[in-house]
């Protein structure tokens, strides 16, 4: 349920001679709540709008500094949950399987998962240089989303990931 309140200053004035399809009334933020019992649903839109305001304030505890990752994701994911990982690659320019930007990429997340994870991975061709790849995994936190996207940056054929 949203609500919201404004003052009869915000009102239109019946008198305007302005044109009332291209009349709005504004509301101020700071007025509009959401109250729908406090349920997690709600708690997690609040973390993303504080963050992209760049209002977010840490839990009691928590450090916030350069060195500290996933603060955010921790607080808007239920762990273990399962996330997508999606990079872009260059292609090898040989044929040696070896080489294969798909192998790589599934490499580095047994390397922080083990090999037992149960891993959804996708490959979609981008071109003719480069391999799109998307991975579907289970994780207990946002620290290991981290390592993992941190891993698949260090791959030199890495050119994007998101």
């Amino acid at each position: 349920r949203l609500s919201a309140e404004y003052n009869n200053n915000d009102a239109i004035n019946e008198n305007d001679t302005t044109d009332s399809a291209t009349t709005e009334t504004m509301i101020s933020p700071a007025s509009v709540t959401m109250d729908d019992g406090g349920s997690d649903l709600t708690d997690r839109f609040k973390y993303k709008v504080h963050a992209l305001m760049g209002t977010y304030d840490l839990p009691e505890g928590k450090v916030d500094d350069e060195n500290q990752t996933g603060n955010i994701l921790g607080a808007m994911l239920n762990f273990p949950t399962e996330y997508t990982f999606t990079v872009v690659g260059k292609k090898a320019e040989t044929e040696d399987p070896c080489d294969n930007y798909e192998r790589k990429v599934r490499a580095v997340v047994e390397s922080v998962l083990g090999e037992a994870a149960n891993i959804e991975m996708r490959v979609t061709p981008r071109g003719k240089k480069y391999t799109k790849v998307s991975v579907k995994v289970s994780v207990e936190s946002a620290a290991i989303i981290a390592t993992i996207y941190e891993e698949l940056d260090a791959l030199k054929a890495t050119v994007m990931k998101f």
